[in-house]
């Protein structure tokens, strides 16, 4: 298992990209859960987030893409609007120890 973040570093309502070295993911925290997916849309195969900061709004609710502005439900990463429509975010298994996001 790798560390990848702190659980206490993702505000509600927001996301956050995590890179481990070899992987590019994007964290979103709603409602108190935690929902980590591969960063990268399934429309254009990049990054969701190429210019920072967090793409998840109605507290987080949904995750949007920067690029081409694809809409994704936070919980399941089904695109709901946008040029991926019916497609999904790859999600990332995770467990929590103490305040540590851990992956494998």
């Amino acid at each position: 298992m790798h560390r990848i973040g702190k659980l206490s570093a993702i505000p509600n309502g927001t996301s956050c990209s995590l890179n481990t070295g070899q992987r590019q993911l994007l964290a979103v925290m709603r409602a108190g859960k935690l929902y980590i997916y591969e960063n990268q849309c399934p429309h254009s195969g990049e990054t969701l987030d190429p210019m920072g900061g967090s793409v998840a709004s109605g507290g987080g609710l949904i995750l949007a893409c920067q690029r081409h502005g694809a809409e994704f439900l936070s919980d399941n990463g089904q695109c709901v609007a946008g040029p991926c429509l019916g497609e999904t975010l790859t999600s990332v298994s995770y467990s929590i120890e103490n305040d540590d996001i851990l992956i494998e």
